[in-house]
């Protein structure tokens, strides 16, 4: 059974929830009645498969999607034709938006009405709301308009690129199947897609036999998507001869790539089969797509044109082993695969093409140690080539990493997660790293951090014990401080540790007790902190006579 078109607007809403989510305030932000929500809820869980279990909000809670729950409801969206399906507001004016980049008519209040198929008062205040968002957003867009445009978008070229392809990129990676087809059929596009898409299916083949590369069939697909509407828009600025010269300064450096023979070839096809011309400037906007999206093959990867990419990423395979527990199986393997990689990604940088990795919540949930050393060790990269990756970048990382990893020790044997912490310098670290090595051969231990790196990780990480150098360093996690030159007491408290791992309480832990404890006596912050101070020295010099005493 599908839902019809009214159920639609809650059940895109519910996909959208990240927090539980009351009725009350669901028929506040719909603008419907609570009994309405309670209708289209009890339509929605008839229509979901009898395995499903219903979507049922708790009392002063609310309703929010299991991950079950979530897969089915879109597979009802997807069951949905165009007709009948009813635009949330985010997909408005994503439709919107993308209507006044690529319109060549005047753009109009009365159009837009008929586009979203709401009333007047809805494309107001959709209008306003992406005005809201365009100030927020790094482009920095401009919604103005004039006599003879009606509603435009304003901003420098290269910049308005920018923003309608990380537009495309979100609509063609997130929105569901019906929402594709309205905004298809709407912006009159159907049929260049599809001349797009047939040139690109015939040639492809020899497309790639040109470059020596294999581009990744899923980023060939969002191409095929993306490039047309990202034609239309450049098309539909009407840049003047200085306008376009600027632009092709920003890109004369794709000249020298094979991609842009490709490209060119591309250009051809299209002429001589379809009919449509591409001007200089969209074979270079093809060429950048074509470098900046990720290869599954690539026989260049060890051409001399990227012999200091190569340097560094050699130094940063060494640095990953350093700082981690990890071991890389073939340094020389992963080497090209990183420099393939990399390569994508530095033009994706350069000129700033979106990109996100759908795998980012996975990896770092069944892979939190990984993703946090790759975090960790990406600082490297980023001061060699100035940019700055995201999380979806340290995913990508983390993937190419982890394929060429082996694991130290024994799958049958316990480890313990320990972890150093020191900001006295690389030479104090790898000297602390190195008495621990030799004094607990058999421990492994997985990272050495500064006190920043292990904070920005911190809650990626499944810790048993932190040895630190650093004094007052508070976490949540067992803490042992030691002297960089490790002492007799400094080993014989980590062994003690490690035999009877429950036998220290973490130094927050001590600290909130005894605040508990003085808080009825002492009401002075600051002299709440100094007795707690001098109890806690008390308490680590009694723990030091009783070790030397056992020692003894």
């Amino acid at each position: 059974m599908a839902i019809d078109k009214s159920s639609s607007a809650l059940l895109q809403h519910l996909l959208y929830l990240t927090t539980p989510e009351t009725v009350s305030n669901m028929a506040k932000n719909l603008g419907q009645s609570r009994r309405k929500i309670y209708y289209h809820l009890d339509k929605i869980n008839e229509a979901l498969p009898e395995s499903i279990p219903p979507l049922t909000p708790l009392s002063r809670i609310g309703l929010l999607l299991t991950p079950e729950q979530k897969e089915a409801c879109r597979l009802l969206l997807e069951q949905m034709d165009s007709y009948s399906y009813m635009l949330n507001s985010q997909e408005r004016i994503q439709l919107l938006t993308l209507y006044i980049v690529i319109a060549t008519e005047r753009v109009t209040i009365e159009k837009m009405q008929q586009l979203t198929e709401v009333s007047r008062n809805t494309v107001l205040s959709d209008l306003s709301e992406m005005r809201r968002l365009l100030r927020l957003d790094q482009f920095q867009l401009t919604l103005t308009t004039t006599k003879t445009q009606g509603y435009v978008l304003r901003a420098q070229p290269f910049v308005k690129l920018q923003y309608v392809y990380h537009l495309l990129y979100s609509i063609f990676s997130d929105g569901a199947a019906p929402f594709l087809s309205i905004v298809k059929e709407k912006l009159n596009l159907v049929a260049l897609l599809a001349d797009f898409e047939q040139i690109a299916r015939q040639e492809w083949i020899h497309l790639e036999t040109i470059v020596g590369k294999q581009i990744n069939r899923q980023e060939l697909t969002l191409l095929t998507q993306i490039f047309p509407y990202l034609l239309q828009a450049y098309r539909n600025m009407n840049l003047d001869a200085e306008q376009k010269a600027v632009l092709q300064v920003d890109f004369a450096q794709v000249h020298e790539r094979v991609e842009y023979k490709a490209a060119q070839y591309f250009a051809d096809c299209l002429q001589a089969s379809k009919e449509i011309h591409l001007d200089c400037i969209e074979v270079e906007i093809l060429t950048i797509l074509l470098l900046s999206y990720r290869k599954d093959r690539d026989l260049h990867a060890t051409s001399e044109d990227f012999v200091d990419l190569r340097t560094t990423l050699e130094h940063y395979i060494w640095y990953f082993q350093n700082q981690s527990k990890y071991i890389v199986d073939k340094p020389e393997e992963l080497l090209n695969q990183l420099t393939m990689h990399f390569k994508a990604l530095l033009f994706r940088k350069r000129y700033g093409i979106f990109s996100k990795n759908p795998l980012l919540e996975q990896i770092k949930s069944k892979y939190p140690d990984l993703f946090a050393y790759c975090r960790v060790t990406a600082k490297l990269l980023e001061e060699a080539w100035e940019v700055q990756l995201t999380d979806d970048d340290i995913a990508d990382v983390s993937i190419q990493m982890g394929g060429s990893l082996k694991t130290p020790v024994d799958k049958g044997q316990e480890i313990l997660h320990i972890y150093l912490v020191s900001d006295e310098g690389i030479a104090i670290q790898k000297m602390l790293l190195k008495q621990i090595q030799y004094h607990l051969p058999n421990e492994m231990i997985h990272a050495v951090f500064t006190t920043e790196q292990y904070r920005s990780v911190e809650d990626l990480l499944e810790v048993d014990l932190v040895i630190t150098t650093s004094e007052g360093f508070e976490v949540a996690a067992p803490t042992l401080q030691v002297s960089p030159i490790l002492e007799s007491r400094d080993i014989h408290r980590i062994q003690q540790f490690i035999h009877e791992p429950g036998s220290l309480s973490s130094g927050l832990e001590l600290r909130q007790q005894l605040e508990k404890l003085l808080s009825p006596y002492v009401s002075s912050p600051d002299d709440m902190k100094a007795l707690r101070y001098q109890i806690e020295k008390l308490y680590g010099q009694r723990m030091n006579l009783s070790q030397r005493m056992e020692g003894e």
